[in-house]
Order: structure tokens, then sequence, then C-alpha cells
């Protein structure tokens, strides 16, 4: 205000000096710089937390993990698709690469199952959960009316009833959607179902279990004394002491092999199929890469590797020198410290592939194909295939969670051409993976 005030009284003074003539006029006075213009400072917002997902309670990952299969049983493949995360994984064991995003593992997975089995369903059995893995053992069933579609070309209908236990673990985000699964079942059970190879094979299951126990880990005392005695067992079975490697099983145990054609019953006859293995694989190792306990079960995976220097009389093998890598997942139910029940999922063809007992053509052509003769599916003739370190996953693309790709890959599981091809010889019987 006083800079305002005193221009305005010197502007008037001048004026009246000038209007009296009594001296030249004076020069304008400078007028005031403008005062300077200062940019008001810029306002920052602090930055806005992005919220953080609140913790899924176990009941919330139970029901994540069931809404999985009530999608794949209602056919709603936009509701199956949504479940996963947009980086997911889904690898089946030794059945190829694993399947990468959401869109494969609904198109190249769910509903590639789907199209030969259009009635194919999911029943979960046993549900078990440790943090954020979920892990199923899981009744599939279907009737074979449609095209299947496997890594060594397409399977016609063949109208037959399939039912076989398969293994799954999904591991899930913070937001409950699936981020990695792993599946496993043997895909020799299921081609000899569908009458695509005489092997012996566990019948089709029609009937589920009565009871479908949904366990969830809680760290006690006696979830952590059963994983102790899991890992002495494998201890002993590295050692080749199959009194040690079976140190805590029941006299009645149930042991299911799901590759082999039936369960064996009690402890010495598992003790007397397990020496016999040792002989037939006499540098015979489980490499376990997991294993958590959730209630009175252990859930473990990892490798299984050995070099068939010897016999199986069992089995009627000659000893083929070859060596063997396979991937397994075993679970083992502890009743009062004891081990009560064991399954092991793992993919016998693969097995079998690496002893050389599956034909090694996997293709003909069809031009090379006599002509006017009636096709029929053949029997699948799988390559060998490389065995891997123990533990190595396999390069490339994740596999189907239900089934596996259409393209061909190490270690396919048998499956039928849709063209004619000479009748190859039966292969032998396929040797399943001789665990603990």
């Amino acid at each position: 205000m006083m800079i305002r005030n005193l221009g305005s009284f010197a502007a008037l003074s001048l004026l009246g000096l000038a209007a009296c003539g009594q001296q030249e006029p004076a020069a304008a006075p400078l007028a005031p710089p403008p005062a300077a213009t200062v940019a008001p400072a810029p306002v920052l917002e602090a930055k806005k937390e992005e919220p953080k997902p609140v913790a899924l309670t176990a009941e919330q990952k139970v029901k994540a993990y069931q809404e999985i299969w009530s999608a794949f049983n209602a056919k709603d493949f936009a509701k199956f698709q949504a479940a996963w995360a947009d980086n997911a994984t889904s690898e089946m064991l030794d059945m190829g690469p694993p399947l990468v995003g959401p869109v494969a593992i609904t198109e190249a997975g769910a509903k590639g199952f789907a199209a030969g089995f259009p009635d194919a369903s999911g029943e979960v059995e046993l549900t078990l959960v440790n943090g954020n893995k979920v892990a199923g053992v899981v009744l599939l069933r279907g009737t074979h009316t449609g095209t299947f579609v496997t890594p060594m070309g397409p399977v016609p209908a063949t109208s037959k009833k399939v039912g076989f236990l398969a293994y799954q673990s999904v591991e899930l985000n913070d937001a409950g959607k699936g981020a990695k699964e792993i599946m496993a079942y043997d895909g020799g059970t299921l081609a000899a179902q569908l009458g695509l190879t005489p092997m012996p094979h566990r019948k089709a299951i029609d009937t589920g279990w009565a009871e479908k126990p949904v366990v969830i880990a809680s760290g006690s005392e006696a979830e952590k004394s059963n994983l102790a005695a899991f890992n002495k067992e494998v201890e002993g079975f590295n050692k080749h002491d199959a009194v040690a490697a079976l140190g805590t099983a029941a006299d009645d145990i149930v042991f299911s092999e799901l590759s082999a054609p039936a369960d064996r019953t009690g402890k010495k006859e598992a003790q007397k199929g397990m020496e016999e293995m040792f002989k037939g694989f006499p540098d015979a190792k489980l490499d376990v890469k997991s294993a958590w306990s959730a209630g009175d079960y252990v859930v473990s995976s990892g490798t299984w590797s050995g070099t068939n220097t010897g016999d199986l009389p069992a089995m009627k093998l000659k000893k083929t020198g070859k060596a063997v890598s396979v991937h397994f997942v075993e679970i083992d139910k502890f009743v009062a410290g004891k081990t009560k029940n064991v399954w092991v999922f793992m993919n016998g063809p693969a097995f079998a592939a690496q002893l050389g007992l599956m034909p090694a053509k996997t293709t003909e052509s069809k031009a090379a194909e006599p002509k006017g003769k009636e096709t029929k599916p053949a029997v699948a003739k799988a390559p060998p295939v490389k065995s891997e370190a123990p533990g190595k996953p396999e390069a490339g693309k994740p596999a189907s969670a239900l089934a596996p790709k259409a393209e061909p890959v190490a270690k396919p599981s048998p499956a039928v051409k849709a063209e004619a091809a000479p009748k190859p010889a039966a292969p032998k019987p396929a040797a399943p993976a001789p665990l603990k």
C-alpha cells in the first residue's frame, strides 16, 4: 500500500506545475517495476499405497481349489480360465513341457480333455492344505465319445469308460488364483482302459471314496513327527536297507502304486518287492525335492533314479543296462505313528520307455500305408526317452493340467494314431517305478 500511495501523490503534483507554466515539464517518473510473479509451489500429493491383499484363510483356499473343479465339471470354461493367475503354469509329470498362462491351461488342458471325454468329471477324494499349497487326490472319470488329442496323434472315440486316480497340487497366490499346478497320473492306465494296449492295468474306477477328508496343516508335533519318520524311511531306502525303509510301516500297510495293476498289501510283501528292486537297480536312489505334512499325511515329490543292471524276475524282465530317472509324487498316511497307506503317482510309460521296453517309432507316413486295408487303431509307439539328472525339469512349455499336449514330447503317454499302421508287436510289460 505504501508504494501505491506515494506514486499517486507525485503524479498530481507534476500535473499542477505544468498547468501554471512555472517550469518545464519534468520527465515522467519511472513506473514502479511490476511485482515479480512467483509461481505457486506444486502441491505434492501423497502416494496412495495399494492395499495389500488380505491373507486368505485356510477355508478360502479350500473353496478356491474346489471352485476350479466345479467350473471344470460344469464345463464353465470362462470361470475355469478366470481361476488362474496371468503367469500361472501347469505341469504334468513326465508328460511333456508345462503350459503357461490361463488360456493355454484352459484350451490345451481342460478343453482338450473334455473334447475326448465330454462327460468328464473330477471328484476330489482327499484335500490337503499347507500354507498356500493345496494338494488333492482326484478321481477322473469320463466316457471316450470324442476325439482325444494326444502327443501321438488324435485317438478316435472308443466309447469306453475310464476312471483313475490322479494327483494335483495348486499353489495359490495372495488373490486366491492358481499360480502353479502340478499334476500326475499314469498314462499307461488311461491307454489300457481305452483298450489301446493289452498291458495289465487297474480297471476303471466308478465309485469314489466313502469319506473325502479335508485336512489343514497346523504345525503340530504329530505333523513334525510324521515328517521326521518319512525322512528316516527315505534315508533307509537310499542305503538299500529295506527294513529301515519300512521302519514305520504298519503290518497291514497298503501300498498303492497307481502305475501298477494292483496294490501291495502287508509289510512283508512290500519288503519283498523292495529287495527285488534293489537287485534289479543296485544304485536306486530317491531324491526328494519337497516334503510337507498336513495332519496325518505327508506329501513328497522328487525323482527316482537307477540303472537296471540286474534281472527283475517278478516282472519277467531281463536286465537292460539302461539308466532311468522319473518324477514321482507320494502321499503317506500315518495312523498312530505308523505308515498305514502309501499312494505313488508317476507316469509308467516314461519309466518303460527309458528302459527301452516301448517301440521307438512314433509315426508312420500316410502315403506308406497299404491301400485298401481297414483302418484300425494301433498301439501307440513311443520314442525312447533320454534319462535326466535327478530333479531336472524338462525345458519348454508346461504340460496340460488334464491331458498331454498335442505336440510330440520326450516322454509321451501311450496313445493311438488315427491312421492305419502295420500292427506292432505288443510291448513288454512296463515295470512300475519301484519306489519305496
